[in-house]
């Protein structure tokens, strides 16, 4: 263990105002739980991924190529389409 270290940074955190510290406590927490919410994200894509790949298969067209159809009003109203859109927004977004 690095003992100068730990010490250099308990005078660091002691020399922190009260504003200081919360803010340092929010960013160790956020760090603690961030893999957990990648990997609840990453399955959250993979989920609608695999949404997204049924209704491609049933309508035999890319959801990308659909939902340019769906938009232009090209394909009607089938609640299917509407579902499937949504997925689409919502990968969508996710991606970026």
């Amino acid at each position: 263990m690095n003992t100068k270290l730990v010490e250099s940074i308990a005078k660091i955190i002691l020399s922190l105002s009260k504003e200081e510290r919360k803010l340092l406590e929010l960013k160790i927490t956020n760090l603690a739980i961030s893999p957990t919410i990648n990997q609840s994200s990453q399955q959250n894509i993979l989920d609608l991924e695999n949404r997204l790949k049924q209704f491609e298969k049933q309508y035999q067209m890319s959801s990308n190529s659909f939902y340019q159809q769906f938009k232009s009003g090209k394909l009607g109203d089938e609640m299917d389409f509407f579902e499937w859109s949504v997925f689409y927004e919502i990968w969508n977004n996710a991606q970026q």
